[in-house]
């Protein structure tokens, strides 16, 4: 092989005399090395074969260039990453790509991969990523799921003997098969690495000991991931406040009441209950509408208040209403809700629709469904439907 001081000296040459013409290929047995160290000599702005030799050696100019062409990264970027990392030589970067090809690894989440854990380029391909890469397929991970683990974990650099495997030995007794533990690293946008395991077994054994089904429990570490991580005495605190409001613990929304209880303060709750307070509902009701549809505290003060100024004010339905059918609220008020409930109220209005008429028919059903049942199959009576559906008239206009 052709020493790197040689390539160099020739990739210099070109700039002197550029009607000579160099095979450089055939110097490399690889095209995007020839590619780096011809872009090297070519953007360095050095007049001299030692000017050349010394930023060869700094590495900086070849990392930049490096990151650019054959990890996919933008220019600045590349910059960036450069003081993260300093690459001398292709070749063992080089073995973590190909490896990370074969691993299932397109451009546009190499990219990705480099731009969150840069110093993955530095990784001993064959001796410290692949027995991870290859552990992960054991258990399972496909090679759709891989970027998708790899780019959420910034653990890469961790042991497989002594973090990997324990951690994945703890969630397998957690979740029950390999099968479901791929979910909830897959699914988690912490990946395995998330949260401290010595919360983890605890947190299981309470809801285990409160009758929870193990299909809770894995719906929990796959879309509530974070929750069973957290401080014991707190989880514990959570878990005995869900039962004190009355949650059945063989639901599964006595998990999504556990996580609600834990990411909100006292002090947000009692202000929570201020702001359901002014629009009509005093603190049972506010309770029963959390029991029925916990995921209610997630909107913000603002969000609740416009979605119930438009239902009640705007649209006249009645607060007590909205507390027994609290799911109304969850859904985008642009998109959603004031196109269906404007419908519904010139319907009314009209005589073409009964008054009972409730939540779950309107705003549950799929849009196809809606159109079906409240303006292709009632526009012949009122032809001015679809325009009211789709923004282009306000209600005023036709009341």
């Amino acid at each position: 092989m052709v020493p790197n001081f040689l390539i160099a000296r020739l990739a210099v040459s070109l700039t002197h005399h550029r009607s000579t013409h160099i095979q450089l290929g055939s110097l490399l047995q690889h095209k995007r090395n020839a590619f780096l160290l011809l872009f090297n000599s070519f953007t360095s702005g050095t007049s001299s074969d030692s000017e050349s030799d010394g930023n060869h050696q700094k590495g900086g100019t070849f990392t930049v260039s490096y990151l650019i062409n054959s990890c996919g990264v933008s220019p600045t970027l590349a910059r960036k990453l450069s003081n993260k990392v300093n690459l001398k030589t292709p070749h063992g970067p080089n073995a973590v790509l190909d490896l990370l090809n074969n691993y299932g690894f397109d451009k546009i989440q190499v990219a990705k991969l480099v731009e969150k854990h840069p110093l993955v380029l530095l990784a001993d391909a064959e001796n410290t990523l692949l027995p991870k890469l290859k552990f992960l397929r054991s258990i399972g991970v496909s090679n759709t799921d891989m970027p998708k683990i790899l780019i959420a974990n910034h653990s890469l650099k961790r042991s497989l003997k002594k973090f990997f495997i324990p951690r994945y030995e703890i969630l397998r007794r957690v979740l029950g098969d390999d099968q479901e533990v791929v979910r909830a690293i897959t699914s988690s946008r912490f990946g395995i690495n998330y949260g401290d395991a010595m919360n983890l077994v605890p947190n299981i054994e309470v809801l285990r000991q409160s009758g929870v089904p193990q299909a809770s429990i894995s719906f929990m570490m796959i879309h509530c991931g974070t929750v069973a991580y957290w401080k014991h005495s707190r989880f514990v605190e959570a878990v005995n406040t869900a039962k004190e409001i009355g949650f059945n613990p063989l639901r599964t929304n006595f998990i999504v009441a556990i996580e609600m209880l834990l990411i909100s303060s006292k002090a947000v709750w009692e202000s929570r209950f201020k702001v359901y307070e002014r629009w009509g509902w005093n603190r049972e009701m506010a309770l029963q509408a959390f029991r029925k549809f916990p995921n209610v505290m997630r909107l913000s003060e603002e969000a609740f208040s416009k979605k119930m100024n438009f239902l009640v004010n705007d649209m006249g339905w009645p607060s007590e209403e909205i507390a027994e059918y609290p799911q109304v609220v969850a859904y985008n008020l642009e998109k959603r809700i004031i196109p269906r409930f404007s419908v519904i109220k010139i319907l009314k209005s009209k005589g073409l629709l009964e008054n009972n008429v409730s939540f779950s028919s309107i705003i549950c059903i799929t849009e196809e469904k809606f159109l079906e049942n409240f303006v292709i199959s009632l526009q012949k009576d009122l032809p001015v439907l679809p325009d009211l559906y789709r923004g282009k008239i306000k209600p005023s206009d036709v009341m």
